[in-house]
């Protein structure tokens, strides 16, 4: 049953390995932009941008929150610098 459980890396958060990734590398930390909001307070959008200049990358993400949405925007480009 141990062997089932994911490991250390994949129970971290995408922001989370998106930096250690980068810093493992020597690249500077991802800039993140919250790019519009919308809907009702009790109910709203975030959409937000997620770039990585040393590495050209940037993506979206959205969520009904800004960390959310940054979490979404950070998988989209470690996904992208890991060529997957």
């Amino acid at each position: 049953r141990l062997g089932a459980l994911p490991s250390a890396a994949e129970l971290k958060d995408p922001k989370t390995r998106l930096q250690e990734y980068l810093q493992g590398h020597g690249h500077p930390l991802p800039r993140y932009a919250v790019l519009g909001v919308s809907g009702e307070p009790h109910e709203q959008r975030f959409v937000v941008s997620c770039t990585v200049a040393a590495l050209g990358l940037a993506a979206e993400g959205e969520g009904g929150s800004r960390r959310k949405a940054e979490q979404e925007a950070a998988q989209r480009v470690l996904e992208a610098a890991l060529g997957g």
